[in-house]
């Protein structure tokens, strides 16, 4: 589902479009256009007379500009004064940005083979990489030096790492950064255990290693645990989390100059979530986080 049928959708409009703000754009489209055009009658005329439009042409134009800018905005941002940041909230693929580093949600074992093709890590082995053993290899490579402990996983015995365990890849080609984020376990089956601190504590190793060990590009997250992590929470919760966790992160060390959350326009759509009440969550973020 693309962002387009999102963006036309009548959730977006419902929640965006206020008769009031409307009604302003369109008096002051008409004020504008109309002074223009009784302007340009002194210099311009026909048959003799002062050239004058249509008074219904120019209402109609009045509507169309004040429609425009009443339009529902899928983009969100916000500046943090205090910190120098900028909160973003994006109605998007996490794919279709490709303006900063990728953060990428996984289980805490890094198995990617018995998941479906929809899930963003699977989608990220499938563009980037040839094959799943090269995914495989390149994820090895990474972990050899992180402490683990043995599991059983759908009848195999796997490796499983710390929640919080991060994987910085350097997309070759594209000069795109992921880091690979361990935000849940898995159960004997092979499903995510739905884990609320599990997803807070790697919250604070995400924000501490990319201030440690990463670059200072603005940073790119998917809700988290909002799918097949099955957490029975909202995003709007969610969304508090990484702010508020992000915020406490920048208390130590800036470490970028954006953050910006992707919301899957298929969730925005189904569950009917308001952007400017994410949008003012933001406005008073940071004045209540330390």
């Amino acid at each position: 589902m693309n962002r387009w049928k999102a963006y036309f959708s009548i959730v977006s409009w419902k929640h965006s479009f206020r008769f009031k703000k409307f009604l302003s754009f369109w008096l002051a489209a008409f004020s504008v256009i109309w002074t223009f055009t009784e302007f340009s009658g002194y210099y311009f005329t026909v048959a003799g007379s002062p050239w004058k439009p249509s008074v219904w042409g120019v209402i109609g134009l009045g509507i169309v500009v004040a429609i425009w800018m009443s339009r529902p905005l899928l983009r969100r941002k916000v500046l943090l004064p205090d910190h120098e940041v900028l909160l973003e909230i994006d109605v998007n693929n996490l794919y279709a940005r490709k303006d900063g580093s990728w953060i990428i949600p996984c289980n805490c074992c890094f198995l990617h083979s018995h998941i479906d093709e929809q899930a963003i890590i699977v989608q990220l082995r499938n563009r980037f990489f040839s094959s799943p053993s090269e995914f495989d290899q390149v994820l090895a490579q990474k972990l050899q030096n992180i402490p683990y402990e043995l599991d059983t996983v759908m009848g195999n015995q796997v490796k499983k790492y710390p929640i919080g365990t991060v994987v910085q890849i350097q997309l070759h080609g594209i000069g795109q950064t992921v880091y690979l984020l361990a935000t849940s376990e898995l159960n004997p089956q092979g499903k995510g255990d739905p884990n609320l601190k599990h997803l807070e504590d790697s919250l604070r190793s995400l924000w501490t290693y990319i201030a440690e060990h990463g670059n200072t590009e603005p940073i790119i997250i998917p809700v988290l645990g909002s799918g097949r992590h099955r957490l029975v929470i909202s995003r709007y919760v969610i969304i508090g989390m990484i702010v508020k966790s992000f915020i406490a992160g920048l208390v130590q060390r800036k470490f970028t100059k954006r953050l910006t959350i992707v919301m899957q326009p298929k969730a925005f759509l189904d569950n009917q979530y308001n952007l400017d009440e994410i949008e003012s969550y933001f406005s008073s973020a940071g004045k209540f986080e330390c």
